[in-house]
């Protein structure tokens, strides 16, 4: 029930400081989540043959430290729940010493592509519930908020680059937009944490509103809208902890 693979940080899976992304690190925790589910027998193949596809549907990272260019991790990956629409998968991202790198969760749903709707998960995963594992998260989230109305904004045109193979902006590329958007006001600073809920797709050539505001404690409120009627396409919340916080590199 656990699978594992090792990956070694290229220079495309880094930054301007040489330090791997937080959307390569998401990557390579999706890239694991695919493996072990074509070695559970739901992989996109099978998924392919029933007209369906596995669509990210939510995801949260806790990072501890961000590894630099050459270092090699790695993951491990684990499903833990499936409830109606949603199947449930962790995972945990070491570095060659065994030190953590980052955890986090994630789930999916399994998108019927003739309807582009979600499908039941017991209709396509059967593992018992007794074979799951326990989530690395031992309390809730912070939950997910619209920043308030008037705060700073910038807009974004989908393209090409940013298409997947289901015809839609890919989840990974939400996260560049994010730190795109934010860097435009100054904010630089690794992020400890992230969660990201996606709320419904965007396609080539579609303007979408990326706005932010701050909380209290200093958190980004994150959302992403649709210019042509303002329908909400995702919505984020991110840590912005001090570098000093984060593990010494």
């Amino acid at each position: 029930m656990i699978f594992e693979q090792g990956r070694k940080i290229q220079l495309f899976h880094t930054d301007a400081t040489g330090r791997v992304t937080l959307a390569s690190l998401c990557r390579f925790a999706q890239e694991s989540a695919g493996g072990h589910a074509e070695r559970l027998g739901v992989g996109m193949e099978r998924l392919a043959g029933k007209n369906m596809a596995w669509v990210l549907r939510e995801q949260a990272m806790h990072v501890t430290r961000y590894p630099g260019l050459g270092e090699v991790l790695r993951i491990t990956t684990w499903p833990t729940r499936a409830e109606r629409i949603l199947c449930h998968r962790d995972y945990r991202i070491l570095d060659e010493s065994g030190q953590l790198v980052a955890r986090g969760t994630s789930a999916w749903l399994g998108l019927d592509l003739a309807t582009r709707r979600p499908c039941k998960a017991e209709s396509f995963f059967h593992l018992p519930a007794e074979a799951m594992l326990a989530p690395v998260f031992e309390r809730p989230l912070p939950e997910l908020q619209a920043p308030l109305d008037g705060c700073p904004s910038d807009i974004r045109t989908v393209r090409a680059s940013d298409m997947d193979a289901l015809g839609h902006m890919n989840n990974l590329r939400y996260l560049d937009w994010i730190m795109d958007h934010l860097g435009l006001f100054g904010m630089k600073t690794p992020f400890g944490q992230v969660r990201i809920r996606h709320a419904r797709e965007v396609r080539d050539g579609d303007k979408v509103e990326v706005r932010h505001g701050l909380t209290e404690d200093g958190e980004v409120l994150l959302q992403m809208r649709r210019l042509d009627g303002g329908r909400e396409v995702c919505l984020a919340r991110l840590g912005l902890r001090p570098s000093e916080q984060i593990a010494q590199q």
